[in-house]
């Protein structure tokens, strides 16, 4: 059976782990980009999403694909280009990680050292992907910017990240959710927002902060082409709008609820008038 057949009987079976799991992780792992989108997402992802959490996999088999989802030819492979398929690869990589957070939190095998590694990789992965595209018709879920939304939702709660950490956190939200390249339409903001979240739970950062890096939306160097503009208006929009809710409904700071509103009604005054 080639992997796809092998995962199809797999997922039949109700996810049950063969002997051989950790060479079929890695074969999934070298496949992780494929341009299937049923092997790469239906797939390879979800078996991986049912065998890291459950313990099928040993901590040290996990503490040795670390590297290899970490390396050059997955979470930062041909890191920089823009519409070619090799966003695959690297948004899928991403993925994984949060899958061995949520088992590190039950049964915790990262050491501080690893957990940098991961922290190291993955902000400079946010840093430089250029590749903004969410659902793709002929080829699926491409979504990097969502998957590395969900790596730094995981990341900003991880006690061995320190303030400055968050720092960086916060600096690469606001580059993601300023793009003029294009208008995310995926729920890339709402994926985003939960970082947010997670950094202001963890009351390292002030108040006052938290209030001025809200307030800098508003303050954002205006391109000077129409569409670009455009775009990153309705990007930074859709931002404002999302964490507003979401720190509402979590009750966690009911002033920063009034400092969006404020910063919202300055980045599109026409409709506020």
């Amino acid at each position: 059976m080639n992997l796809k057949e092998k995962l199809i009987f797999i997922q039949e079976n109700g996810y049950q782990a063969p002997p051989d799991t950790f060479q079929l992780t890695l074969e999934m792992l070298h496949n992780i980009g494929s341009l299937d989108a049923q092997l790469r997402d239906e797939l390879i992802y979800t078996t991986l999403s049912r065998w890291i959490p459950n313990g099928s996999l040993t901590a040290n088999e996990l503490e040795q694909l670390l590297p290899v989802i970490l390396d050059k030819n997955h979470l930062l492979f041909k890191l920089g280009e823009t519409n070619t398929d090799s966003v695959f690869t690297r948004s899928f990589s991403m993925l994984v990680i949060p899958l061995l957070f949520t088992r590190h939190r039950e049964s915790p095998f990262l050491s501080r050292e690893q957990i940098h590694q991961i922290k190291e990789k993955v902000f400079y992965n946010v840093q430089k992907e250029r590749d903004y595209r969410g659902y793709d018709e002929e080829k699926g879920w491409a979504h990097a910017i969502a998957h590395a939304a969900d790596a730094l939702e995981d990341l900003a709660q991880c006690p061995e990240l320190d303030k400055n950490d968050l720092l960086t956190i916060l600096d690469l939200v606001y580059e993601k959710m300023t793009i003029t390249d294009r208008t995310y339409a995926d729920g890339e903001d709402e994926r985003m927002v939960k970082s947010i979240i997670n950094v202001l739970n963890r009351k390292i950062l002030s108040q006052t902060y938290i209030e001025q890096w809200i307030q800098s939306f508003g303050d954002v160097e205006t391109n000077s082409e129409f569409l670009p503009a455009f775009k990153q208006k309705n990007n930074i929009k859709n931002f404002l709008k999302s964490l507003y809710f979401r720190v509402k409904f979590y009750k966690v700071d009911a002033v920063l609820c009034s400092t969006i509103e404020h910063t919202l009604y300055k980045v599109e005054k026409v409709y506020y008038s």
